[in-house]
């Protein structure tokens, strides 16, 4: 059974279509890449995905429960909220606090949801104790264990986005997004991040990752989407559509591409 289905969703800005009746579906430890030239509407449809955007049509459910269907909108930010905490979302930006470490900014968000719990009071140092040991795995894994108490501005780039991840994961989400994580990074810091995202991926993470790796897509992912003006073109196993694509826009768009 599928984790993610998302069935004709539709995006507008104003009299500009973004998406047009996307559909596809995402096992569970599965990665799903999704390419496309700038402007084809991926990153409009991960934001849809995190509830960033408001979604004008369609549907999204979420391990057998519909997060959103027709055009109704969500009713209040705690429910907000609610839906958002199904998705991870890790931006090309990085978006760390500065004023906060790596490990607060990992561990931040879960913090804030545990002071909503009315039992964090009771014992609210045993409850923090806990979630920084959390982080402190998460950091781990990330390889920057010995990076928890640096500022962002005394990280380097992949450094700051392998923090990102960490505190994308320190919700448990279901599904793990990646908006184009080595967009903003040169070269030999794009190796860091994408080792630790091949890492998740060999984890069966389930993931959904916007990407320009044409390589990395083809080598990682399950899964491949191809986006061009609003609409899925091509969609299939991730090997297989970027050696052998079947549509023309798909092969116009992979010519421009060294696949390594």
């Amino acid at each position: 059974m599928a984790i993610l289905e998302v069935n004709n969703l539709e995006k507008s800005f104003g009299h500009t279509h973004v998406l047009r009746n996307v559909s596809f579906s995402l096992e569970e430890g599965h990665a799903l890449s999704i390419i496309g030239s700038s402007g084809s509407g991926k990153t409009t449809l991960l934001r849809c995905l995190n509830f960033l955007e408001t979604i004008d049509r369609g549907e999204i459910i979420v391990k057998g429960e519909t997060l959103f269907q027709g055009g109704v909108t969500v009713a209040n930010d705690r429910e907000l909220l609610k839906k958002r905490l199904h998705f991870g979302m890790v931006f090309q930006a990085f978006n760390l606090f500065p004023q906060y470490t790596a490990l607060q900014n990992v561990t931040l968000a879960e913090k804030l949801a545990a002071l909503r719990n009315p039992e964090t009071k009771a014992d609210k140092k045993a409850v923090f104790d806990k979630i920084n040991a959390r982080g402190m795995e998460l950091l781990d894994q990330m390889g920057l264990a010995d990076r928890a108490k640096y500022y962002p501005y005394q990280l380097s780039g992949g450094q700051q986005q392998r923090v990102a991840i960490a505190r994308a994961l320190a919700l448990q989400p279901d599904i793990l997004c990646f908006d184009e994580p080595t967009s903003a990074l040169d070269p030999e810091l794009t190796g860091e991040v994408l080792r630790v995202i091949r890492g998740l991926a060999e984890k069966k993470t389930t993931m959904i990752i916007v990407t320009h790796e044409m390589a990395f897509a083809r080598d990682v992912a399950d899964e491949i989407i191809f986006m061009d003006g609003g609409v899925i073109v091509e969609q299939g196993p991730a090997r297989e559509l970027i050696e052998n694509p079947q549509q023309e826009r798909t092969k116009s768009f992979l010519s421009r591409y060294s696949q390594g």
